[in-house]
């Protein structure tokens, strides 16, 4: 198996959606699970939210997989 890493303008435009993911997720379950639920359980469940991605994507390595290209 061949592991070809990205280019620097592909790591670039692939951290850039990581993170709007992140940012535009954590806003929006805010907003609209404050109407729902209250502020107090929007803002823990948005912090929930951001904590799981954090755990998958640096804990156990999913940006790093997401960033490699794997050819058979």
């Amino acid at each position: 198996m061949i592991t070809e890493k990205l280019t620097k303008s592909k790591k670039i435009a692939l951290m850039s959606v990581v993170i709007t993911y992140f940012v535009v997720g954590f806003l929006l379950l805010v907003i609209y699970l404050s109407y729902l639920i209250g502020a107090n359980l929007a803002g823990f469940a948005s912090l929930m939210y951001l904590i799981l991605g954090w755990y998958i994507m640096i804990k156990k390595n999913g940006l790093f997989y997401v960033m490699k290209i794997k050819h058979d």
